[in-house]
């Protein structure tokens, strides 16, 4: 029997759909989304990558108490020592999202790591978290004006060297008499200072508190005045992406809230945890304030245009970078 055109084509849609239902063959669907407006994906594994301070608190509890698993969520938390370890790991794609800050994420923006910041982690009110100004045990300087042209010690390019900058302006000491000594780590520069070594310093928790309880004198902090710090849960814009990212960082937004709700409740049944992720100095571990933490809200364009602003004046940024790069809100 002959073959004719038609029945060839038929033979060939047959092998088609046959060999789209073998194992590794399979078109993945476009996602649909529901009557809902949802995504109808199922969520991608996340990796995050934070440093061993309080910020992360709520990250921590809910792996503890299962509230990923709870939601559906496949999260692993990785602990670096150091912001630049942090980075580096989000740049080449081993972490899929990290709690920074607004300077890291701009810096990392124009680097060529797109990042969008979906909620803050701590810092939505100035009373949240805290960076301050010290001085040695024993100074006799009492305010901001009186560190006009002394030595503070702080990093470079960095949120320490924002807020010094920011607290000097609003205590109106003219930009040329700010002078700043750059000890970039700061177990080394809380050291220094205790001993002496140092006039000033600028110090974010929990070495701040630790310093005032050992002597130093406090000059002035960001818990009062303009709101200048904000830490951040940046993730990847490829990973957002992805449906399934989607997915899971719109999951991961309510969990966050659910850990603040329990943390909120009863701050202190939580120390224990507190100190040992985030390592609190021994002699601070059953006196030092557990935070309150926000629900998910993403910065204001006022705090993130302020810190574009101030890193632009320092040629921080190897592009140009706006709020809505760097903003994006999923919190369902």
């Amino acid at each position: 029997m002959r073959t004719t055109p038609i029945r060839m084509l038929v033979l060939l849609l047959v092998v088609v759909f046959a060999l789209g239902a073998l194992p590794g063959c399979a078109r993945t669907a476009e996602p649909a989304p529901t009557t809902d407006g949802k995504i109808d994906a199922a969520p991608e594994p996340i990796r995050i990558g934070t440093l061993p301070t309080e910020d992360s608190l709520p990250l921590w509890v809910a792996e503890d108490m299962g509230l990923f698993d709870k939601a559906g969520l496949s999260v692993e938390i990785l602990i670096f020592q150091a912001a630049q370890e942090r980075d580096a790991a989000f740049a080449s794609g081993a972490i899929d999202a990290y709690m920074g800050d607004i300077i890291a994420s701009a810096g990392l923006e124009a680097g060529g790591a797109p990042v969008s910041m979906v909620t803050v982690m701590l810092g939505a009110t100035a009373k949240e978290g805290r960076f301050g100004i010290v001085a040695k045990p024993g100074s006799k300087a009492k305010t901001l004006a009186d560190l006009a042209g002394v030595p503070v010690a702080t990093s470079s390019a960095t949120i320490q060297e924002y807020v010094l900058d920011g607290l000097m302006a609003e205590a109106k000491v003219p930009a040329a008499s700010v002078k700043k000594e750059v000890v970039a780590k700061v177990p080394v520069r809380f050291e220094l200072l205790m001993n002496g070594k140092l006039e000033a310093a600028a110090l974010p928790e929990p070495f701040l508190t630790l310093a005032i309880a050992q002597g130093a004198v406090l000059i002035a902090d960001d818990t009062a005045g303009a709101n200048l710090t904000q830490t951040v849960l940046g993730v990847s814009d490829k990973y957002i992406a992805i449906p399934g990212g989607m997915v899971a960082v719109q999951k991961l937004l309510v969990t966050w809230d659910d850990a603040v709700t329990v943390i909120n409740a009863d701050p202190n049944a939580y120390r224990e945890l507190l100190v040992e992720k985030a390592r609190l100095p021994e002699p601070l571990k059953d006196t030092y304030p557990v935070n309150a933490y926000p629900k998910a809200t993403v910065p204001t364009q006022a705090q993130v245009d302020a810190v574009l602003t101030w890193m632009k004046s320092k040629d921080l940024l190897q592009a140009e970078v706006t709020y809505a790069d760097l903003v994006q809100s999923l919190s369902k």
